[in-house]
Formats: C-alpha cells, sequence, structure tokens
C-alpha cells in the first residue's frame, strides 16, 4: 500500500513538473513573440526580405509612417498587397553589402535581384532606417538604383 500511494505522489509530481515545465515554456514563448525578434538595422532589413511582399501585413509592421506615405499600416495594406500581387514581385537573391549606423539613422545597401512580370532586374537597394522612440529600428526609406539607370546615354 505504501509503494501504492508513493508512486502516486512521483506520478503528481511528475505531472505537475511536465504542466510546470509546460507552462514556463509556453509563457516564454509568448514573451519571446512579444519581444522584437530583430534589434538591430541589419536586422530589420533581413526580417523584410523574409517577410517582403509575400507577408505585406508584417512588412507594414517594420515600416515608419512616413514610407507608407503617410497613410496607416492597414491603409497601406490594402492598397500596396494588390499592387504587389499584380507585379508579382519576388526576391531571388539579396545580400546585405553594407551598414553604417550614425545616431538615430542607419543606412543599408543591399546587392539585390527581383523578378516581376516585366522581367528580372539587379539592382542596388540603400535602406534609410530610423530609431523608434521606442528603441526600434523601422524603414523609413528605400532607393533603388538599377543598371538602366545608372548607365550612361
Amino acid at each position: 500500500m505504501k509503494s501504492k500511494g508513493k508512486g502516486r505522489g512521483i506520478l503528481r509530481w511528475g505531472t505537475g513538473t511536465c504542466l510546470a515545465i509546460a507552462m514556463c515554456a509556453a509563457s516564454g514563448g509568448i514573451a519571446a513573440s512579444q519581444e522584437p525578434s530583430f534589434s538591430t538595422p541589419r536586422q530589420v532589413v533581413e526580417q523584410w526580405f523574409e517577410v517582403y511582399p509575400g507577408n505585406i501585413e508584417r512588412a507594414a509592421e517594420l515600416t515608419t509612417t512616413a514610407f507608407r506615405e503617410g497613410v496607416s499600416k492597414e491603409e497601406w495594406i490594402a492598397i500596396r498587397g494588390p499592387y504587389l500581387r499584380g507585379l508579382q514581385l519576388k526576391y531571388v537573391r539579396a545580400k546585405i553589402a553594407h551598414e553604417k549606423m550614425v545616431g538615430e539613422e542607419a543606412h543599408v545597401i543591399v546587392h539585390a535581384h527581383i523578378v516581376t512580370l516585366m522581367g528580372d532586374q539587379p539592382q542596388d537597394e540603400l535602406y534609410i532606417l530610423l530609431k523608434n522612440p521606442d528603441g526600434r529600428w523601422a524603414i523609413d526609406q528605400v532607393e533603388v538604383y538599377t543598371e538602366s539607370f545608372n548607365a550612361g546615354p
């Protein structure tokens, strides 16, 4: 009888411990998902390439209001999403070539190659990021330089 009771105690302790570990892991996962998954301008740009243009909702979270031309995230998503789907924009390559931070502004240069319905195009992109008051970096501007733009007459 004693061993039977002892076994239940171990079972309860084991179940309780597993439950406690699972709850800690779940709460840690929630806390971690609420934290920004990036902290540097480079990481923001890398996140951008993971989500843009396929997940326009997440991409909007990485931008400033100025980047979205003064419109809300919801309005930008509603306008930009259908345009990008129609264009069928895809990045086939995006490699960060250089980054520089000066105070609350950062510049990240990317060598990229895109494909759209109109064809494919290698291009250089300059991402200008600003640090928000909450300390997070956000994309404020993107300047695109293509070979046809840089080529002389």
